[in-house]
């Protein structure tokens, strides 16, 4: 058998046609020899619709109940794709995640997979179906449903590639290929035809959602090719690879952006390492990421600042709440953004950071947090700067079309 994994996204499923569509797809992969393995997310739109509902309720809340709902829509997405299949002549099963035994940790919202029974899907391609996997989810060891992250159905897909050895997995969704800056910010941006793994991880955590971080870790992990490609058009997209089977690192690759980046500043903070090991060990146990972290000292004692996504806000409110005294000031910096270009060229040329911050002063674009690595350098600006930042700097970097 010909096993090929190929996730279907939001937009790919959005409506009845689009999963029409998907169901036409997958039967000319089965005219072509390939035995395909298929993992949808849920319909556009409905995660965001099921969260907010949760949020009206407790926007602290993520337990067993939280992801429970947050799952449902997958279930409607698997169910419904199964049907096009089955009208159309074709065995389909529709499974979540308990049946397929993906096995996760109990960090509700961010779960991690720990483990999949791939011998079941590889039966079920034997006596003749295609299987239809519910993204997103898994379930712990107390057969809770667990989510495992907005954008987490591509870890679901890459994971279950791992599972049965293969060797690529295809990740469909509503753009062609993965560019060198976000094409709604950057019109002329170049579409990119291999990516390395590494680049690819830091795009992803820097905010591009092209592809889910954890995906592109399982995929580095196990030596799994992914190639992203749209649903909406037959053609070649982008190959996130292992480095060596890219030939020249240009010295930047992309531009990317969060613009759900909120900043946290606190002041006076008591001196010494105890208060920051015990202020973020406390968000680190509410699965709050932190980003990017500065510390200086003021007139009015030490400050402390610190950036989170939004997603992350209420929860980090929380902990503040309850550890901080009434002596210690907390600001928040909402409708800010994240700037940032990654390439591995960066590791051995000079002057990158150079052209960076040049290139933000020559906007005048004021810089409030700063973090680098050895691929990628990052800063905190307004959301009002973003679109202009982003602009300038793939024009510095010549990531556009002329």
């Amino acid at each position: 058998m010909n096993l090929v994994v190929k996730k279907f996204g939001g937009t790919s499923v959005g409506t009845l046609d689009r999963i029409e569509n998907v169901a036409n797809r997958i039967i000319e992969d089965l005219k072509r020899g390939e035995t395909p393995i298929v993992v949808v997310s849920a319909m556009s739109g409905e995660t965001n619709r099921l969260i907010t509902l949760a949020e009206k309720l407790d926007p602290t809340y993520r337990g067993p109940a939280y992801d429970m709902l947050i799952a449902s829509g997958e279930q409607v997405s698997v169910a419904l794709l199964a049907i096009a299949l089955q009208k159309k002549g074709i065995q389909a099963q529709p499974l979540l995640a308990y049946q397929l035994g993906i096995q996760t940790d109990k960090i509700y919202s961010k779960a991690r997979i720990q483990k999949i029974d791939g011998a079941k899907l590889i039966q079920y391609c034997r006596d003749g179906f295609v299987p239809i996997v519910a993204g997103f989810q898994g379930v712990d060891e107390d057969d809770n449903i667990t989510t495992l992250g907005r954008g987490g159905s591509d870890t679901t897909a890459v994971a279950l590639a791992a599972s049965i050895n293969a060797r690529d997995c295809e990740i469909y969704t509503d753009v062609a290929a993965v560019c060198t800056g976000d094409p709604r910010l950057i019109p002329n941006a170049k579409e990119l035809y291999k990516v390395s793994y590494e680049e690819m991880m830091e795009m992803a955590g820097l905010g591009s959602k092209v592809l889910h971080i954890r995906c592109v870790e399982i995929a580095a992990k196990f030596g799994i090719r992914i190639h992203l490609r749209s649903t909406f058009e037959e053609r070649e997209g982008t190959w996130i690879v292992p480095e060596g089977e890219i030939m020249e690192n240009p010295l930047v690759t992309a531009v990317t952006h969060d613009a759900n980046t909120f900043v946290f500043t606190l002041h006076p903070t008591p001196e010494g390492t105890s208060f920051l090991a015990e202020l973020f060990q406390k968000l680190a146990a509410k699965n709050v990421i932190v980003d990017i972290i500065t510390q200086s000292q003021t007139e009015k004692g030490q400050r402390l600042a610190f950036s989170i996504t939004k997603e992350d806000v209420p929860l980090a409110r929380q902990v503040l709440k309850e550890s901080l005294g009434s002596s210690v000031q907390v600001e928040i910096m909402e409708d800010m953004a994240k700037i940032s270009v990654v390439g591995l060229g960066m590791r051995n040329h000079p002057g990158v950071a150079a052209t960076f911050f040049k290139t933000l002063a020559d906007g005048n674009i004021p810089v409030l947090l700063v973090t680098t690595s050895e691929i990628k350098i990052s800063a905190v600006i307004s959301n009002n700067h973003l679109t202009l930042a982003a602009q300038k700097m793939a024009q510095a970097f010549s990531l556009v079309n002329i």
